[in-house]
């Protein structure tokens, strides 16, 4: 059993992370212990963006490998993990990191005119929905609401407050030189009215009423837009997500495979390595990649909509008792 599968495909929030959104020392232990005994290869796959995940990437890295592995190759040919290997699957797929040397493996952004139209939709005295953006670097949000950030401690992450987006026709390529070759603080991308690079929209309301007609909205506007219907789920049922078409964590990870595994003669290298991983999550926005890998497992603190929907899935520990570290050792027979 301990053979069967060389990829950890794992969730954060509500998943890999415990409730307060940090990685335990004995999940942490456990993912290094998988790595250097059986070379296995963790993959994380998250709704947050990129900038926030390399921070929890990087200390998770040097825990596993020491800080001598920031590229491939540091150790000896002999081990099973020679080429220190860890992928980052961020905003529900749209976009996907080498999370030792940070190389861009692929990015989906949503078209820029329909984006404009979704982040648009409300007007600018809203107070109970927020509507946010993930846009190249930049986490950008139309109410200033800080405690949003409670999940994004280890990076240190902060949002740029834009209450009210210029359009597009605002936006010149001169205005955007001018803030490329400014400080870091200066307006850019959606502050000046520029909407492309963005890979994920989000809106976030407790509001069940108003999220369920929000989904109809957008659906009404991407429908009226022409071409193809974006990818909506809902990371929590606080948070629904707007993505490129065809964009899922799922869909990254068999494209994820399919851009870095070598061809071998007679072997189709993305199902295998489909069939050899194990996956972890706890909300809709993992269905398809717990239904894509060769296991899929739902944590016992999972959104019910997930387990009802696919009963397949294994119900394992909640987050809270590291049940992603436990059920690994169980698989691999580590003790526990």
């Amino acid at each position: 059993m301990a053979a069967r599968f060389r990829y950890v495909v794992s969730d954060m929030d509500g998943t890999l992370l415990s409730p307060n959104h940090t990685i335990s020392d004995y999940t942490r232990d456990t993912l290094k212990a998988l790595v250097h005994e059986f070379g296995v290869t963790p993959i994380l796959a998250t709704g947050r963006c990129y900038a926030d995940v390399r921070v929890v990437a990087e200390n998770l890295k040097k825990h596993i490998w020491g800080d001598g592995t920031t590229l491939p190759g540091a150790l000896p040919a002999t081990s099973p993990t020679r080429a220190p290997m860890l992928y980052l699957i961020t905003s529900n797929g749209a976009v996907v990191h080498n999370g030792v040397t940070h190389e861009l493996v692929l990015r989906s952004c949503i078209e820029p005119a329909l984006a404009e139209k979704i982040l648009l939709l409300l007007a600018s005295d809203e107070t109970v929905v927020n509507t946010n953006a993930y846009q190249n670097e930049d986490w950008v949000c139309r109410i200033d609401w800080p405690e949003m950030m409670a999940a994004n401690q280890e990076s240190g992450i902060r949002y740029i407050h834009v209450p009210q987006p210029p359009p597009s026709s605002a936006y010149t390529p001169a205005t955007s030189a001018a803030a490329a070759t400014a400080a870091d603080a200066s307006p850019r991308g959606i502050e000046i009215g520029d909407y492309s690079g963005i890979s994920k929209i989000f809106f976030i309301t407790d509001d069940a009423a108003r999220m369920s007609l929000l989904a109809d909205e957008v659906r009404a506007i991407a429908a009226a837009h022409g071409g193809a219907m974006p990818s909506l789920t809902f990371s929590t049922s606080d948070c629904m997500d707007i993505m490129a078409d065809g964009v899922t964590k799922g869909a990254a990870l068999r494209q994820l495979f399919s851009a870095v595994l070598p061809a071998k003669d007679g072997v189709d290298v993305v199902a295998d390595a489909i069939a050899h991983s194990i996956g972890f999550g706890d909300g809709l926005n993992d269905a398809e990649m717990l239904s894509t890998v060769g296991k899929g497992c739902a944590m016992g603190n999972a959104n019910p909509k997930l387990t009802a929907q696919h009963p397949e899935l294994e119900v394992i520990g909640t987050n809270a008792e590291d049940g992603v570290a436990k059920k690994l050792r169980s698989v691999f027979g580590l003790q526990l």
